[in-house]
């Protein structure tokens, strides 16, 4: 079992508890994490992979719970065509705290309607350092000088993670999250990646396939709120 309690206090990204063997009973899961993160006054998102945990959601009926969200795990497994050029859009990898400030912004707003709170990501990226090194690349996309798209990708044993893939919304249906993307998988195969991975949200999904994704296996969160948060309920 894996338990992780990020920086930030916010459960839908940055606290979780992922089951990675059967094993382990799912009621124990639960149990685990549940006093894991109240004990560090913070709520989490546990998440259930299926078709491996069809026990985990079993036991979520069971206390009444229904999966806050469902979402593909996606995989691409060679290189692709690089980003195109689109009209009046730069592109930049992060490397200075000018840009880390963009891609924070543009990469918040984008993430805003799926109750991803802002200040989280400053929490969660405190300095370049956080967004640029050997294994990491962040890249910010302006729209004349305006930072409206980011995305990011990390490379750990051969694969690259593709995360962060966000979108301001009035500058959406214009190809830039398709942009970043492709970006972000380009450095992490120049990077030494064998694979591209990610998880992919409602509104990014079809972008991917159109890319070359593939699904593998689903991902349903379930969304646990801070004792506190619990209590203003």
């Amino acid at each position: 079992m894996l338990l992780y309690a990020g920086a930030p206090l916010d459960p839908a990204l940055w606290n979780g508890a992922l089951r990675v063997h059967p094993g382990l009973p799912a009621k124990e899961v639960v149990s685990r994490a549940r006093r894991f993160f109240e004990e560090r006054g913070r709520g989490f998102t546990l998440h259930a992979m299926g078709p491996l945990d069809p026990d985990v959601d079993a036991t979520m009926k069971s206390i009444g719970r229904k999966a806050d969200s469902d979402s593909p795990q996606m995989v691409l497994e060679a290189p692709i065509q690089p980003p195109p050029v689109l009209p009046g859009v730069t592109m930049q990898e992060v490397n200075t705290d000018e840009q880390r400030e963009d891609f924070l912004t543009a990469v918040s707003s984008g993430f805003r309607e799926l109750g991803v709170r802002a200040d989280t990501w400053w929490a969660a990226y405190p300095d370049v350092r956080s967004l640029s090194a050997p294994h990491i690349v962040a890249i910010v996309a302006y729209l004349e000088r305006s930072p409206v798209a980011g995305a990011m990708v990390y490379v750990s044993h051969g694969v690259a993670e593709v995360i962060h893939v966000g979108v301001s919304p009035a500058y959406r249906r214009r190809g830039l999250g398709e942009l970043v993307t492709r970006a972000v998988i380009s450095a992490g195969f120049d990077r030494g990646a064998r694979l591209a991975s990610l998880q992919a949200t409602p509104m990014g999904e079809t972008v991917y396939r159109r890319i070359g994704f593939r699904e593998i296996a689903r991902y349903r969160w379930y969304i646990f709120p801070s004792p506190q948060e619990a209590q203003e309920l």
